[in-house]
């Protein structure tokens, strides 16, 4: 099979082919290697390709097949990890000036199972500095352009993944979630993205940008493909307490079922109050879709996503902690962006924290109360379509 097309398929389409070593791991890694070198200087989605690890690595795991010991549908499969999540012994920089020397020790609790999950990596993917912000315009390491097309952003904070993925370098990529630093460049790259729920998914490891909301959450080219990423990461972890003590279930078990007699709830309020027509056009099409497949919809109200932005202030105090003893050693090595919005958290007073904190509270509240009467919400991803990478900001259309 030529290199292009290898590059092409999806985990699930390459696992029985490896199981049944059809296609080798170290012929779809150099196949992977290849294509990322290719694309690098078109993309700038990599800070660190990993070439003699990643070689080593699927030699590694092409022994372990000759030998009968398949690890399951990740055996010999090139991901590609966030350069804020640690591997042992390579950089990470967290897409900063200010860590640009930072090697950890110890892998994160995901990386470690994808590596005993036979999966190889890549190499580090390039984010927003401090993975703080939607466009993966990097001041230090360049900014990451859109497969789709090269003038516009990726998505982020996660927007070297999402790029990867999108252009078949990697065959999936674990990013960081906190405001959407997943879903974003899923969303604006066109390939699946999963924000799970807190505490499935160990965050040791991570550097992270909050205390009370980071998620590690896979992209992929398919559901089905982000299924397999989920089930190999998730799992409690007894040196991370934001974990949770519960049985991790097949989350593979019931894709392809029919959706018939299933609810989805649409919200009346919010998501489709200020949307950039085309974007909505596609979000319709889309429950058209899903009730043409059984699904019944439902009008749901979500009223206090009103105030969804308070939550920003919780965010600022936070960051101020993270970033406190770099703005001591290294303030000059920030970019502005990060810097001033980093600065302005310390100004955040305890009261307006904890107000925070109660409007998040109130939200879940409204969120619990909903998914009681509806099985699943669809919502667009975001108001608008990926906006161009020499532009702050994307207008949302007018049609009156």
């Amino acid at each position: 099979m030529a290199d292009s097309d290898l590059c092409q398929l999806t985990i699930s389409e390459l696992a029985p082919k490896i199981k049944a070593r059809e296609i080798s791991p170290v012929e779809l890694t150099e196949a992977a290697l290849a294509r990322a070198d290719r694309l690098q200087p078109t993309l700038n989605s990599f800070i660190t390709i990993l070439h003699d690890q990643a070689r080593s690595q699927a030699k590694e795991q092409e022994e372990a097949l000759m030998r009968g010991e398949y690890r399951g549908p990740l055996h010999g499969i090139p991901v590609g990890i966030k350069d804020n999540i640690a591997i042992a012994g390579i950089r990470c920089t967290v897409g900063s000036k200010v860590l640009a020397d930072h090697v950890p020790a110890e892998d994160a609790l995901v990386v470690t199972r994808c590596k005993e999950a036979g999966a190889i990596i890549l190499g580090k993917e390039n984010l927003e500095e401090f993975a703080a912000g939607p466009t993966s315009n990097n001041l230090h390491y360049g900014a990451v352009h859109n497969p789709w097309n090269l003038d516009h952003i990726p998505g982020g904070s996660s927007g070297g993944g999402g790029a990867n993925v999108a252009s078949c370098v990697t065959y999936a990529s674990l990013g960081s979630d906190l405001g959407g630093s997943v879903r974003g460049p899923a969303n604006f790259c066109g390939v699946v993205g999963l924000k799970q729920t807190f505490g499935r998914v160990s965050q040791r490891g991570l550097m992270v940008t909050s205390f009370n909301g980071d998620h590690i959450g896979p992209m992929t080219r398919s559901v089905s493909d982000c299924a397999l990423m989920l089930q190999v990461i998730a799992g409690y972890d007894p040196l991370d307490p934001s974990t949770v003590p519960v049985p991790v279930p097949d989350f593979s078990e019931y894709l392809g079922q029919s959706l018939s007699g299933l609810k989805m709830g649409i919200p009346t309020n919010y998501y489709f109050d200020m949307l950039d027509p085309e974007v909505e056009a596609a979000v319709r099409k889309a429950i058209d879709t899903l009730v043409e497949l059984g699904a019944e919809v439902r009008d749901v109200s979500l009223p206090s996503m009103e105030y969804a932005g308070a939550l920003r202030i919780a965010g600022m105090a936070d960051s101020v902690v993270t970033h406190e003893p770099y703005l001591e050693s290294s303030r000059e090595d920030y970019g502005p962006t990060v810097l001033y919005r980093t600065l302005a958290g310390q100004f955040v007073l305890g009261r307006d924290y904890s107000k925070a904190l109660k409007v998040q509270r109130i939200i879940k509240e409204e969120y619990a109360q909903v998914l009681q009467d509806v099985d699943f919400l669809v919502t667009p991803s975001a108001p608008v379509a990926a906006w161009r990478i020499d532009s702050e900001t994307r207008n949302i259309a007018r049609t009156d």
